[in-house]
């Protein structure tokens, strides 16, 4: 059997050490390593030693029994949370790790709300038992209450748990919980024939169908409690891999060498691979077992496999192969933006160079070369990102940058439906495009359809129009933010069976898309957080206050002793830097979650609008104008004019 589980928590919970315990006492390595003596198996980049936290995720594999593990350390910080998100499209459980000194933190609530949100099942561990501040009941209690009734307490089965000893000390809540799955559990353990051999089979499966999560307690810097948690954890799991199944995957992280070799990490979910199969035409090279930064190498990997190939270059992170050739879904999204500051003197080809390399690695940074500004930007989740990837440049590539503030990334879309032309004939060359754009969906992006007839335009141009819409992110008219929620629909195309080249029509319809946005009502919308806040209830009418004053919305309190939880929404250009406030306000007893929920209208749209200073008809990469033929001259006709000159039929 082959598990493969991701171990999660909040920044400085003490999960890098607990992955470290884990091996040790699993026997993979000969001492636990320690974060604070930059040893740690999992923290091997320069920037983790340095900064003392994990930055990129890492894996590690190790033997139990007849059982392969596949355990992931995942970064605990919000500005990473990247890496975490394709973790969990390939984990088959979760442990998530709990400070016993400081229970439910922002990012601790985040990660709960993306297992529950996917039905991950999840093992906790409540951390630094041995500080005199720690309370293992207090911190169990609020998870009961804050996450779910179905955290169950196994702490004492955990402290009684021998995989040789069938008879363990079962807590009676743990019994009723697994009588509610199987009354006759009740029965066997009133007649004390109750066993853990048992109960095993009915704890697996209310594990796997999310009806019970552990909880467990210890110290991975002492090692209390590890031996038994990882004796209980792995006889509480299951998987069932086919090996003989259609080959299916998906890839996980893309990382570089130290000598600059591409290695895509896949999780195997079905089927198996050799070194000189092929994925996606290309030929893999070599297949690696990785733990940490050592690793062996294989001629085969097999279904439940966590495994590194070469040799591979097309394949991006999230993307799945065989059977699972769907790209995974992705929450993770970058809400801000910052511009990169670098020194003239140096090539602009090995600056693109090196971030397209970093791109690679983290698809979510999506960096932009605006050429006739001279500037590159990309999208970032948060400060700390920002000197990590000035860290990194400077070691792997030799390359000096700065960054400027991060600032919030808008966007467009439009109020109702309007119709849009575009026409592009210079000389030998003709197509002409009919299109209407709707408003879409929220969160639903750009979508297409066609309702024009192939006797019309034949297939292989809507075809080709089709592939056009997807192949660029087109840009608003307002500030030249990326569009988006808009349904475009074609209506009509002209071609000519002589002069008209694949590249026409794209000329084309990027011209009626702009055309249409020039005569539509159009909207900028912006991020907006979730916010979730538990404070002492000594500063609600203050929070509540300052909630209003940022344009936010809020449900009424809830109270619970001398504790108040308020949760809303609010424009995440208002609140990205609320948690330093909050932390003063409160003397830091306050805690703040936030949680991308979507874009809305903005709430200051023209103080945006005129800060941008973006002028449409001055842009030269997106011109709404048309190109007609007049004479054997091309002649542009700007988009006020053009529709009037349209050969489509007018709707």
């Amino acid at each position: 059997m082959k598990i493969t589980f991701g171990i999660f928590a909040h920044v400085d919970s003490g999960k890098t050490t607990f992955s470290d315990q884990l091996l040790f006492q699993a026997g993979a390595v000969r001492l636990p390593g320690n974060v604070n003596e930059q040893n740690s198996l999992f923290d091997c980049n320069d920037i983790e030693k340095e900064r003392g936290i994990t930055v990129f995720s890492e894996q590690a594999v190790f033997q139990l029994g007849e059982n392969t593990f596949f355990l992931i350390d995942t970064p605990g910080h919000a500005d990473f949370s990247s890496d975490v998100y394709r973790t969990l499209d390939i984990i088959d459980y979760a442990v998530m790790l709990i400070s016993g000194t400081d229970g439910i933190q922002p990012h601790t609530e985040t990660l709960w709300n993306l297992f529950h949100t996917r039905n991950i099942p999840v093992f906790f561990f409540i951390n630094k038992l041995d500080r005199d501040n720690a309370d293992y009941s207090q911190v169990l209690a609020q998870l009961q209450e804050r996450f779910s009734p179905c955290i169950c307490d196994f702490k004492s089965l955990q402290d009684t748990f021998d995989a040789t000893d069938c008879n363990p000390e079962f807590p009676e809540s743990l019994i009723m919980a697994a009588a509610e799955e199987e009354p006759a559990i009740l029965e066997d353990y009133l007649e004390g024939n109750l066993d853990f051999l048992r109960l095993r089979p009915v704890l697996l499966s209310m594990i796997q169908n999310c009806h019970c999560y552990p909880c467990m307690g210890g110290s991975a810097l002492r090692g209390d409690g590890i031996p038994n948690f990882l004796s209980l954890f792995s006889s509480l799991v299951n998987t069932d891999y086919q090996k003989g199944s259609p080959l299916s995957g998906r890839v996980y992280k893309i990382r570089h060498s130290g000598d600059g070799e591409r290695l895509t990490f896949l999780k195997l979910t079905g089927g198996h691979l050799s070194v000189r199969s092929l994925l996606n035409t290309e030929k893999v090279n070599q297949i690696r077992l990785y733990s940490g930064h050592r690793y062996t190498t294989v001629s085969q990997a097999c279904a439940g496999d966590l495994i590194a190939v070469t040799g591979i270059s097309s394949l991006k992170a999230g993307e799945g192969i065989g059977e699972a050739s769907n790209a995974s879904e992705h929450h993770g999204s970058a809400v801000l933006q910052a511009k990169v500051n670098f020194d003239p003197a140096v090539s602009i080809q090995d600056i693109l160079h090196a971030f397209s390399i970093l791109e690679a690695e983290e698809p979510e940074l999506q960096v932009k070369w605006d050429n006739s500004l001279h500037q590159l930007t990309i999208h970032v989740m948060g400060r700390i990102q920002l000197e990590v990837l000035t860290d990194s440049l400077l070691r792997r590539f030799g390359i000096t940058v700065s960054f400027s503030s991060p600032e919030v990334l808008y966007m467009e879309t439009i109020a109702s439906p309007v119709m849009g032309y575009g026409h592009f004939e210079p000389l030998r060359h003709y197509a002409e495009a009919a299109i209407r754009l709707e408003p879409g969906n929220p969160g639903s992006g750009i979508t297409f359809s066609s309702e024009c007839h192939v006797d019309r335009l034949p297939a292989n141009y809507q075809s080709l129009i089709q592939t056009h819409v997807f192949e660029k992110e087109h840009k608003g008219i307002l500030t030249g933010s990326p569009l988006t929620d808009v349904h475009i629909v074609l209506i009509d195309g002209l071609y000519h069976i002589k002069h008209t080249e694949g590249g026409d029509f794209r000329e084309a319809l990027y011209r009626a898309i702009r055309h249409g946005l020039h005569k539509a009502e159009n909207i900028l919308l912006e991020p907006y957080y979730r916010f979730s806040i538990h404070v002492p209830s000594e500063y609600t009418g203050k929070i509540l206050t300052d909630i209003s004053k940022y344009h936010g919305d809020f449900q009424p309190p809830s109270t619970d002793g001398e504790m108040t939880e308020i949760t809303g929404t609010g424009p995440a250009s208002e609140f990205m830097n609320y948690g330093e406030e909050l932390a003063i306000l409160s003397h830091g007893t306050g805690v703040l979650a936030l949680d991308f929920d979507g874009y809305r209208p903005c709430h200051n749209s023209d103080d945006v609008i005129q800060k941008t200073g973006y002028q449409p008809d001055h842009d030269l990469e997106a011109p709404a104008s048309s190109v007609f033929c007049r004479k054997g001259s091309a002649v542009i006709v700007p988009w006020e004019e053009a529709e009037a000159q349209m050969h489509c039929l007018k709707k």
